[in-house]
C-alpha cells in the first residue's frame, strides 16, 4: 500500500485502486476457473444416488449460477474501480 499523509490527501489513490482493480479481476478470473473446473468434474465423475442428484440439482440450479454471478460482479467492481481512478486522474490533471 502506498503511504502518504492523510492530512493532506484528497481523493483517490489512484495506483492504489488500479492494483486492487486488478487483482479483483485475477479473483473473478479464479472463481470463474474454479466453476468450469467443478463442473468438469462433475461431469466426469461417476457418482449416483440421492445424495449425487441432490447435489447436482443444487449446483446447476443455485450455487454454479451464484458463483458465476459473483465473478461477473468482481468484474463489474474491477470496471468500475478503473473508471473512478481515471476519473480522478482527469479532475486532478
Amino acid at each position: 500500500m502506498t503511504s502518504y499523509d492523510r492530512s493532506t490527501f484528497y481523493g483517490l489513490d489512484t495506483t492504489e485502486t488500479r492494483s486492487q482493480a486488478q487483482q479483483m479481476d485475477a479473483n473473478a478470473e479464479n472463481l470463474g476457473a474454479m466453476v468450469n473446473d467443478i463442473g468438469a468434474l462433475m461431469e466426469s465423475v461417476l457418482w449416483l444416488g440421492p445424495g449425487a442428484q441432490r447435489f447436482k440439482s443444487d449446483w446447476d440450479g443455485s450455487m454454479k449460477p451464484q458463483m458465476q454471478e459473483a465473478a461477473e460482479t468482481l468484474r463489474g467492481n474491477a470496471a468500475e474501480m478503473k473508471r473512478r481512478a481515471d476519473l480522478q486522474d482527469q479532475a486532478s490533471a
